[in-house]
């Protein structure tokens, strides 16, 4: 499989130590998510990847083309954001996650990755708003907020559940690396895109990034974002029928 990153804005790209990434999953959580972080912070794209993983699909966005994978950054941030904007085709999505996973790893200013993914919202057994997948190196990682390591052993993902795809893939790769790394899973409903639920998942990265993202467009237009999501993935949805069914599997 073909990849490769093209850097746009190096200088940008240099200044961040922390990648986070939100893949389509349950819920569309994490592509809400990271979505919601570009457009709030006025993000720049500073990266793009080439891919012979990607479905052939472009559009545009803000007189400029809108690529299946991109990578955006700002000139006061010390974070990158990836964002598919489609899922890399099925069978090379563990050959693509892993090359990603070699970049993350390669470049020396990553000192931690974080994955936004949800969780059926119906599987919720306490107060806390998300469920968390760390890697073992998190918790040997100094640049925590303080309590934020007691919290993830306190609502790890429940035993017995499975997390599929990309994130899953990245997260495993970057443990068996000794790389920082923690998945953020938060509480959504499995059968659309769920605005709402990712209202939690920004509320922590304001937390973890120390900025300030407001959460109100989320809320207030909820269902303009769904629909907006359910029509940007049906090119991909008639190339690519093979859906996961299990109940017991959530990214």
């Amino acid at each position: 499989m073909k990849f490769k990153i093209f850097i746009e804005k190096s200088e940008v790209l240099d200044q961040c130590c922390i990648f986070i990434g939100g893949w389509h999953g349950l819920g569309e959580i994490g592509y809400i998510t990271v979505s919601h972080l570009i457009q709030e912070l006025k993000m720049q794209r500073i990266a793009t990847i080439m891919s012979s993983g990607a479905p052939p699909f472009i559009s545009v966005q803000e007189n400029r083309l809108r690529l299946p994978f991109e990578i955006y950054g700002g000139n006061e941030l010390d974070f990158a954001v990836f964002i598919p904007h489609l899922q890399p085709y099925r069978h090379v999505q563990i050959e693509f996650s892993e090359k990603l996973s070699e970049w993350i790893l390669g470049y020396e200013n990553f000192e931690i990755a974080y994955f936004i993914g949800g969780v059926d919202v119906n599987l919720k057994a306490s107060d806390s708003p998300l469920q968390y997948i760390p890697s073992q190196a998190l918790f040997s990682y100094s640049g925590l907020p303080e309590g934020f390591t007691e919290e993830v052993k306190k609502n790890l993902l429940n035993p017995g559940l499975f997390v599929a795809g990309p994130l899953a893939i990245m997260l495993g790769y970057l443990d068996m690396n000794g790389h920082p790394a923690c998945g953020l899973l938060a509480y959504a409903e499995r059968d659309r895109p769920d605005p709402l639920g990712a209202v939690a998942a920004v509320e922590k990265l304001n937390n973890l990034l120390n900025v300030e993202i407001k959460t109100n467009a989320l809320i207030r237009n909820a269902r303009v974002i769904e629909e907006e999501i359910k029509r940007q993935l049906a090119p991909m949805e008639e190339t690519d029928k093979d859906k996961l069914t299990s109940r017991r599997m959530y990214t």
